[in-house]
């Protein structure tokens, strides 16, 4: 009698520990005095299964699936890293908004990693900040040093002309004249032609000026520049040569 109900408790409970799919021992097989432990066997039973399951759900990132019933004890452990689980969550969408003061205190060497993250970004952050103020400071100030030239140079006696580098577009012009119909135009084309076809040619940035005289007797200063992404012509009239006696 020992013998049969020794057998059947300890299959039962290798299959609890080792079968994914245990039958329930029916402890009407077993004799009255082991029928106690059976009952316990059965609980214990019910508990693994809850607890394999549980696992499996936090396993795989399921934190609102399955959840043990109250009085297993075997869970306590998970309940409390499925709480935790549940709390980092928040927090991750926290710093994903932009909130960088979360950290974690309860999740050892991650609590480290997770809170290492939350600095450099909060830092990162700062700096880009700052470097946003800065070229939003330096383009105001550009701005308005543009405003400035702009109306000095409209209120200059002088003829201020800016053009592409072929001379086909005129980008500015001071004053409301046919530029292309003027001589210095062209004879400004012709130098800018040279230069181009020459040494300064191959250079990426560079400048010169030099004076020119167009066919109505008037000098001119004519300055040019070449950069790299931005090429200009600019004109500045220097006055008339007195009349030929």
């Amino acid at each position: 009698m020992e013998e049969k109900n020794c057998k059947l408790l300890f299959e039962y409970l290798r299959d609890i520990l080792y079968d994914p799919k245990v039958k329930m021992l029916d402890v009407n097989e077993l004799d009255e005095p082991y029928q106690k432990l059976g009952l316990g066997l059965n609980y214990l039973e019910r508990a693994v299964k809850e607890m394999k399951a549980y696992s499996a759900a936090l396993s795989k990132g399921d934190l609102s699936g399955f959840t043990p019933s109250r009085e297993n004890f075997l869970c306590e452990n998970l309940k409390n890293i499925h709480a935790n689980l549940n709390h980092l969550t928040w927090q991750a969408k926290q710093v994903a908004k932009g909130d960088y003061s979360q950290t974690v205190s309860y999740l050892g060497e991650f609590s480290e990693a997770f809170n290492t993250m939350t600095k450099q970004l909060r830092e990162r952050e700062m700096i880009l900040e700052r470097k946003a103020e800065a070229e939003k400071r330096h383009a105001e100030m550009a701005e308005s040093y543009n405003q400035l030239l702009m109306e000095l140079i409209a209120r200059s006696e002088e003829e201020i002309l800016v053009t592409s580098l072929d001379g086909q577009e005129v980008f500015y012009c001071n004053r409301a004249v046919d530029v292309k119909k003027r001589g210095i135009y062209r004879i400004c084309m012709e130098q800018t032609a040279r230069i181009a076809d020459g040494e300064h040619g191959q250079l990426e940035s560079y400048e010169w000026d030099w004076e020119a005289e167009d066919s109505e007797d008037r000098f001119y200063r004519i300055m040019y520049q070449q950069k790299r992404e931005h090429k200009k012509i600019y004109q500045e009239e220097m006055g008339s040569t007195p009349e030929k006696g």
